[in-house]
């Protein structure tokens, strides 16, 4: 017969190297299933700022595997992004705004470079649209500006990070070196009808860049 489980047995028994991966109980899964996204978001803040120093890179790298395989690249054709008033001047859609959603998302789990093509397209797009001072159009183009400086925070961050991130670096090369044209035309097309150009802190924070 097979001896007896005793103390001794357990207390010399291997204790495993890795906690193995389990289930969210059912009762913390029915409120994550039931509770609405403010909730969620501000307990999500909540363990970030106050768990141990490894919840944040723990939670960045399920985040954006997640975000890898599942968010959408673009939402809609650059051709959506903006329309004309009665006057002739730009303004922005609701599908620019959700397309800028996409690149915050990619930016925010640390993939900036997957997130620069659709910033490219944004700035390219709005170089066909006059507007006026102090708009929606003016306003919305500060905005993507401030994004664009962001995601070049987090190409900077997904380059020092160790974890190879950027796997075809010649293509991260070639994305930057689009945004960088895609400004300066930018600026020559705003000065011609003498608008105030938008985006200086882009223009900024590439500039000297090199890959």
């Amino acid at each position: 017969m097979p001896a007896a489980f005793t103390s001794t047995n357990a207390a010399s028994a291997p204790m495993p190297q890795k906690p193995l991966v389990s289930h969210v109980n059912m009762q913390l899964d029915s409120f994550l299933a039931n509770s609405n996204i403010d909730d969620l978001r501000a307990i999500v803040r909540c363990l970030l700022a106050t768990g141990p120093v490894d919840t944040t890179s723990a939670f960045t790298k399920i985040a954006r595997s997640r975000v890898s395989t599942t968010a959408p690249r673009r939402t809609h054709p650059p051709s959506a992004f903006f329309a004309v008033d009665s006057k002739g001047s730009g303004v922005p859609t609701n599908a620019l705004w959700e397309t800028i959603t996409a690149a915050r998302i990619l930016m925010g789990v640390g993939l900036g470079f997957e997130s620069l093509p659709i910033l490219v397209s944004i700035v390219d797009t709005a170089r066909a649209y006059k507007y006026e001072p102090d708009s929606d159009m003016e306003d919305a183009l500060v905005v993507i500006d401030a994004d664009i400086a962001q995601a070049l925070q987090s190409c900077r961050e997904q380059l020092a990070s160790g974890d190879n991130l950027v796997k075809h670096r010649e293509a991260a090369r070639e994305t930057l070196d689009k945004l960088r044209n895609v400004l300066a035309e930018s600026r020559r097309d705003i000065e011609v009808w003498g608008g105030e150009f938008p985006f200086e802190k882009g223009e900024l924070a590439i500039q000297g860049w090199k890959l």
